[in-house]
């Protein structure tokens, strides 16, 4: 159905009622008074039109419009977030060179608290070493149900 005479055919046929409703309907919604004729033509030909060379061609070049955009904003991105790392990097190396003095001072000697693990002797075992390596592994733990109650019997 994708030629000029089955078009021209499908044009001259009567609008149906569904085509009338819909333009009713867009009238009541849109306060448009809409031609009876172009909302059948529109509702019988889009799906040929969706189909058709030049819409699947206008698609194809939105598509590849839509790409070469994102790839430019991507590449812009990234231009000037390199643009904004070089000038940090570059504030940071002239910090450094101005804050830092010609000869470093020697690193002054710590302090040494005496603590309780320094009263402690060098050998004293790790708390993992104070287990036994024979221990038994424990058994699984089960729930102890009641035994059922036996029915007293009736005399």
């Amino acid at each position: 159905m994708s030629n000029a005479k089955s078009f021209a055919e499908r044009a001259a046929t009567e609008p149906t009622d569904l085509h009338r409703n819909f333009a009713a309907w867009l009238k009541e919604q849109t306060g448009v008074d809409v031609d009876l004729k172009t909302v059948q033509l529109a509702c019988s030909m889009r799906m040929d039109f969706q189909k058709s060379e030049d819409n699947q061609d206008h698609l194809a070049e939105r598509k590849q419009a839509a790409q070469e955009k994102k790839a430019k904003a991507a590449a812009d991105k990234k231009a000037r977030l390199e643009k904004q790392l070089a000038a940090l990097q570059a504030e940071l190396a002239k910090e450094t060179a101005t804050s830092t003095p010609a000869v470093k001072p020697a690193p002054a000697a710590k302090k040494t608290t005496p603590s309780k693990a320094a009263d402690k002797p060098a050998t004293a075992p790790a708390k993992a070493a104070e287990t036994p390596a024979t221990a038994k592994p424990r058994a699984a733990r089960t729930r102890k149900t009641a035994a059922p109650k036996a029915a007293a019997p009736t005399a």
